[in-house]
Protein backbone atom coordinates (compact mmCIF):
# COMPACT_ATOMS: atom_id res chain seq x y z
CA UNK A 1 0.00 0.00 0.00
CA UNK A 2 1.58 3.80 -0.51
CA UNK A 3 1.20 6.71 1.09
CA UNK A 4 -1.50 7.95 -0.77
CA UNK A 5 -3.69 5.14 -0.61
CA UNK A 6 -3.04 5.42 3.33
CA UNK A 7 -3.79 8.94 3.31
CA UNK A 8 -6.87 8.52 1.32
CA UNK A 9 -8.06 5.74 3.87
CA UNK A 10 -7.54 8.14 6.98
CA UNK A 11 -9.62 10.83 4.62
CA UNK A 12 -12.14 8.85 3.99
CA UNK A 13 -13.06 7.48 7.55
CA UNK A 14 -12.68 10.98 8.44
CA UNK A 15 -15.62 11.95 6.39
CA UNK A 16 -17.64 8.87 7.72
CA UNK A 17 -17.04 10.24 10.86
CA UNK A 18 -18.09 13.90 9.60
CA UNK A 19 -21.11 12.20 8.56
CA UNK A 20 -21.91 10.51 11.53
CA UNK A 21 -21.37 13.16 13.49
CA UNK A 22 -23.90 15.69 11.13
CA UNK A 23 -26.57 12.80 11.59
CA UNK A 24 -26.02 12.86 14.76
CA UNK A 25 -27.07 16.17 14.98
CA UNK A 26 -29.26 16.57 12.84
CA UNK A 27 -31.32 13.89 15.05
CA UNK A 28 -30.68 15.21 18.02
CA UNK A 29 -31.99 18.63 16.88
CA UNK A 30 -35.51 17.02 15.37
CA UNK A 31 -35.88 14.60 18.61
CA UNK A 32 -35.29 17.96 20.87
CA UNK A 33 -37.78 19.86 18.54
CA UNK A 34 -40.28 17.09 19.31
CA UNK A 35 -40.04 17.17 22.58
CA UNK A 36 -40.04 21.36 23.05
CA UNK A 37 -43.34 20.71 20.58
CA UNK A 38 -44.88 17.76 22.98
CA UNK A 39 -44.00 20.01 26.14
CA UNK A 40 -45.46 23.31 24.46
CA UNK A 41 -48.73 21.02 23.98
CA UNK A 42 -49.02 19.55 27.14
CA UNK A 43 -48.75 22.99 28.85
CA UNK A 44 -51.06 24.37 26.33
CA UNK A 45 -53.33 21.42 27.37
CA UNK A 46 -53.13 21.84 30.93
CA UNK A 47 -53.35 25.46 30.76
CA UNK A 48 -56.94 24.81 28.75
CA UNK A 49 -57.80 22.35 31.09
CA UNK A 50 -57.45 24.24 34.21
CA UNK A 51 -59.28 27.41 32.14
CA UNK A 52 -62.33 25.08 31.96
CA UNK A 53 -62.26 23.84 35.68
CA UNK A 54 -62.00 27.40 36.87
CA UNK A 55 -64.98 28.80 34.56
CA UNK A 56 -66.88 25.60 35.90
CA UNK A 57 -66.01 26.45 39.48
CA UNK A 58 -67.26 30.15 38.39
CA UNK A 59 -70.45 28.81 36.76
CA UNK A 60 -71.38 26.20 39.64
CA UNK A 61 -70.93 29.88 41.63
CA UNK A 62 -73.43 31.47 39.07
CA UNK A 63 -75.80 28.53 39.60
CA UNK A 64 -75.52 28.40 43.75
CA UNK A 65 -76.80 32.04 44.40
CA UNK A 66 -79.26 31.42 41.55
CA UNK A 67 -80.77 28.04 42.78
CA UNK A 68 -80.54 29.46 46.52
CA UNK A 69 -81.80 33.24 45.86
CA UNK A 70 -79.08 33.97 48.06
CA UNK A 71 -79.41 37.42 50.09
CA UNK A 72 -77.73 40.76 48.43
CA UNK A 73 -73.90 41.43 50.98
CA UNK A 74 -72.81 37.58 51.87
CA UNK A 75 -70.18 35.87 49.86
CA UNK A 76 -70.67 32.32 49.53
CA UNK A 77 -67.99 29.28 48.65
CA UNK A 78 -68.48 26.42 46.31
CA UNK A 79 -66.15 23.30 46.45
CA UNK A 80 -65.11 21.18 43.56
CA UNK A 81 -62.78 18.52 42.63
CA UNK A 82 -59.68 20.24 42.01
CA UNK A 83 -61.38 24.18 42.30
CA UNK A 84 -63.38 26.49 44.48
CA UNK A 85 -65.17 29.38 43.99
CA UNK A 86 -66.59 32.41 45.75
CA UNK A 87 -69.52 34.41 44.77
CA UNK A 88 -70.92 37.46 45.85
CA UNK A 89 -74.03 39.24 45.19
CA UNK A 90 -74.98 43.22 44.99
CA UNK A 91 -77.95 45.34 44.25
CA UNK A 92 -78.51 47.49 41.08
CA UNK A 93 -80.23 51.11 41.39
CA UNK A 94 -81.32 52.10 44.99
CA UNK A 95 -79.13 55.22 44.79
CA UNK A 96 -79.70 58.31 43.08
CA UNK A 97 -76.09 57.79 41.67
CA UNK A 98 -75.96 57.11 37.74
CA UNK A 99 -77.47 54.11 36.10
CA UNK A 100 -75.95 52.96 33.25
CA UNK A 101 -77.34 50.92 30.53
CA UNK A 102 -75.36 48.96 28.40
CA UNK A 103 -75.21 49.69 24.30
CA UNK A 104 -78.98 49.50 22.80
CA UNK A 105 -79.54 48.83 19.38
CA UNK A 106 -82.11 51.21 17.58
CA UNK A 107 -85.63 49.74 18.15
CA UNK A 108 -84.81 47.71 20.96
CA UNK A 109 -85.66 49.18 24.28
CA UNK A 110 -84.37 49.41 28.11
CA UNK A 111 -86.09 49.25 31.35
CA UNK A 112 -86.06 51.38 34.47
CA UNK A 113 -88.39 50.51 37.14
CA UNK A 114 -89.29 53.32 39.30
CA UNK A 115 -91.20 51.54 41.98
CA UNK A 116 -90.03 48.68 44.20
CA UNK A 117 -90.47 45.02 43.77
CA UNK A 118 -91.48 42.17 46.60
CA UNK A 119 -89.28 39.88 47.43
CA UNK A 120 -90.88 36.90 44.60
CA UNK A 121 -89.55 39.61 41.87
CA UNK A 122 -93.02 41.08 41.36
CA UNK A 123 -94.33 44.98 41.26
CA UNK A 124 -95.07 45.64 44.90
CA UNK A 125 -97.71 48.52 43.56
CA UNK A 126 -98.30 49.44 47.38
CA UNK A 127 -94.59 50.44 47.40
CA UNK A 128 -92.46 53.35 47.48
CA UNK A 129 -92.28 54.59 44.28
CA UNK A 130 -89.98 57.66 42.09
CA UNK A 131 -91.82 61.17 43.20
CA UNK A 132 -93.52 62.42 40.25
CA UNK A 133 -92.60 65.79 40.85
CA UNK A 134 -88.54 64.82 41.01
CA UNK A 135 -86.15 65.41 37.34
CA UNK A 136 -84.70 62.46 35.71
CA UNK A 137 -82.04 63.67 33.30
CA UNK A 138 -81.09 60.70 30.11
CA UNK A 139 -77.98 60.93 28.44
CA UNK A 140 -77.39 59.22 25.00
CA UNK A 141 -75.39 59.51 22.03
CA UNK A 142 -72.25 57.75 23.38
CA UNK A 143 -70.40 58.04 20.00
CA UNK A 144 -68.12 60.62 19.39
CA UNK A 145 -66.97 60.40 16.16
CA UNK A 146 -70.89 60.52 15.18
CA UNK A 147 -72.13 62.70 12.48
CA UNK A 148 -75.17 64.95 12.79
CA UNK A 149 -76.88 62.92 10.81
CA UNK A 150 -75.99 59.72 12.92
CA UNK A 151 -76.96 61.01 16.14
CA UNK A 152 -79.40 58.67 17.88
CA UNK A 153 -82.85 59.85 18.95
CA UNK A 154 -84.69 58.27 21.95
CA UNK A 155 -88.65 57.56 22.70
CA UNK A 156 -89.04 57.99 26.48
CA UNK A 157 -92.33 55.53 27.54
CA UNK A 158 -93.53 56.44 31.37
CA UNK A 159 -95.87 53.53 32.50
CA UNK A 160 -98.04 54.73 35.80
CA UNK A 161 -101.15 53.90 37.28
CA UNK A 162 -103.68 56.20 38.12
CA UNK A 163 -106.66 55.42 40.29
CA UNK A 164 -107.30 52.17 39.19
CA UNK A 165 -105.94 52.56 35.55
CA UNK A 166 -102.91 51.73 34.13
CA UNK A 167 -101.59 54.24 31.55
CA UNK A 168 -98.62 55.34 29.60
CA UNK A 169 -97.02 58.51 28.06
CA UNK A 170 -94.39 58.97 25.62
CA UNK A 171 -92.33 61.69 24.47
CA UNK A 172 -89.77 61.34 21.99
CA UNK A 173 -86.75 63.51 21.94
CA UNK A 174 -83.76 64.17 19.13
CA UNK A 175 -80.72 66.25 18.85
CA UNK A 176 -81.05 66.57 14.87
CA UNK A 177 -83.65 68.86 14.13
CA UNK A 178 -83.34 68.68 10.10
CA UNK A 179 -84.89 65.42 10.45
CA UNK A 180 -88.46 67.24 11.00
CA UNK A 181 -89.70 64.34 12.62
CA UNK A 182 -92.03 66.53 15.44
CA UNK A 183 -89.90 65.04 18.54
CA UNK A 184 -88.56 67.42 21.22
CA UNK A 185 -85.45 69.26 21.00
CA UNK A 186 -82.36 66.96 23.21
CA UNK A 187 -79.43 69.32 24.40
CA UNK A 188 -76.72 69.04 22.60
CA UNK A 189 -74.10 71.19 24.17
CA UNK A 190 -72.59 67.89 25.66
CA UNK A 191 -70.92 66.36 27.19
CA UNK A 192 -73.60 65.09 30.11
CA UNK A 193 -73.65 62.05 32.83
CA UNK A 194 -69.61 61.97 31.83
CA UNK A 195 -68.91 61.10 28.40
CA UNK A 196 -72.42 61.83 26.15
CA UNK A 197 -73.00 64.04 23.56
CA UNK A 198 -76.94 64.99 23.96
CA UNK A 199 -79.04 64.66 26.97
CA UNK A 200 -83.17 65.33 27.86
CA UNK A 201 -84.39 66.37 31.68
CA UNK A 202 -87.25 65.09 32.01
CA UNK A 203 -90.19 65.07 34.69
CA UNK A 204 -93.48 62.62 35.08
CA UNK A 205 -95.84 65.96 36.52
CA UNK A 206 -94.45 69.66 35.61
CA UNK A 207 -92.07 71.82 37.16
CA UNK A 208 -92.56 75.23 35.07
CA UNK A 209 -88.88 75.04 34.05
CA UNK A 210 -88.61 75.62 30.17
CA UNK A 211 -85.33 72.78 30.09
CA UNK A 212 -87.58 70.04 31.78
CA UNK A 213 -89.64 68.38 29.39
CA UNK A 214 -93.44 67.59 31.48
CA UNK A 215 -95.25 64.25 30.97
CA UNK A 216 -98.18 66.50 32.77
CA UNK A 217 -98.85 63.20 34.90
CA UNK A 218 -101.27 63.82 37.62
CA UNK A 219 -98.92 64.31 41.01
CA UNK A 220 -101.30 61.04 42.74
CA UNK A 221 -100.26 58.91 40.08
CA UNK A 222 -97.84 56.13 40.74
CA UNK A 223 -94.54 55.56 38.73
CA UNK A 224 -94.44 52.19 37.74
CA UNK A 225 -91.55 52.07 35.20
CA UNK A 226 -89.91 53.91 32.44
CA UNK A 227 -89.04 52.11 29.14
CA UNK A 228 -86.07 53.94 26.92
CA UNK A 229 -86.26 53.23 22.85
CA UNK A 230 -83.23 54.62 20.62
CA UNK A 231 -83.88 55.20 17.45
CA UNK A 232 -82.36 55.38 14.10
CA UNK A 233 -79.20 54.55 15.82
CA UNK A 234 -77.51 52.56 18.88
CA UNK A 235 -76.67 53.99 21.69
CA UNK A 236 -75.58 53.64 25.70
CA UNK A 237 -77.31 55.65 27.61
CA UNK A 238 -77.20 56.83 31.19
CA UNK A 239 -79.72 57.95 33.67
CA UNK A 240 -79.66 60.63 36.29
CA UNK A 241 -81.87 60.68 39.14
CA UNK A 242 -82.54 63.49 40.94
CA UNK A 243 -83.99 61.36 43.65
CA UNK A 244 -82.97 57.25 44.62
CA UNK A 245 -83.95 54.76 41.75
CA UNK A 246 -85.44 51.67 43.46
CA UNK A 247 -83.44 48.55 43.02
CA UNK A 248 -83.13 47.36 39.64
CA UNK A 249 -81.79 44.35 39.81
CA UNK A 250 -78.86 42.11 41.11
CA UNK A 251 -74.95 41.38 40.06
CA UNK A 252 -74.00 38.09 40.89
CA UNK A 253 -69.90 37.82 40.48
CA UNK A 254 -68.47 34.46 40.87
CA UNK A 255 -64.41 33.83 40.71
CA UNK A 256 -63.23 30.07 40.33
CA UNK A 257 -60.11 29.38 41.16
CA UNK A 258 -57.96 26.11 40.66
CA UNK A 259 -55.70 24.49 42.60
CA UNK A 260 -52.77 25.45 40.75
CA UNK A 261 -53.99 28.98 40.57
CA UNK A 262 -55.68 29.57 37.63
CA UNK A 263 -58.56 31.75 37.77
CA UNK A 264 -61.65 32.82 36.06
CA UNK A 265 -64.54 35.27 36.94
CA UNK A 266 -68.01 35.32 35.63
CA UNK A 267 -70.28 37.97 36.35
CA UNK A 268 -74.36 38.24 35.84
CA UNK A 269 -76.61 40.84 35.87
CA UNK A 270 -80.46 39.12 36.78
CA UNK A 271 -83.09 42.00 36.37
CA UNK A 272 -86.10 41.69 37.52
CA UNK A 273 -88.94 40.60 34.57
CA UNK A 274 -89.60 42.79 31.88
CA UNK A 275 -92.39 43.17 29.85
CA UNK A 276 -91.64 42.35 26.08
CA UNK A 277 -90.61 44.57 23.52
CA UNK A 278 -93.78 44.29 21.49
CA UNK A 279 -95.35 45.90 23.77
CA UNK A 280 -93.44 49.02 22.68
CA UNK A 281 -95.77 49.34 19.84
CA UNK A 282 -98.88 47.96 21.08
CA UNK A 283 -100.03 51.04 23.63
CA UNK A 284 -101.34 53.87 22.69
CA UNK A 285 -100.20 56.97 24.37
CA UNK A 286 -101.95 59.48 25.77
CA UNK A 287 -100.03 62.64 24.77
Amino acid sequence: MTIFQKIRGRFDRGQIVLILVLITVVGLTIGLSLISRTITDIRISSQIEQSSRAFSAAEAGIETALRGNIAVGPTGTVSLEGASANFAVQTLGGTSDNYNLPLTEAGNSQTVWLIEHSDDNTINESGESYPTNSIIEICFGSKSEVTEEKAPAILVSLYYKEAAEYKVAKKAFDPYEARDNGFDHADELGPYCGNFLYRKKIIAHQDGDSGTVDFDIQPSSTLLLMRIQPLYEATAITVDPERELPIQGKIISSIGQTSTGVARKIQVYQSYPVLPGLLDFTFFSEN
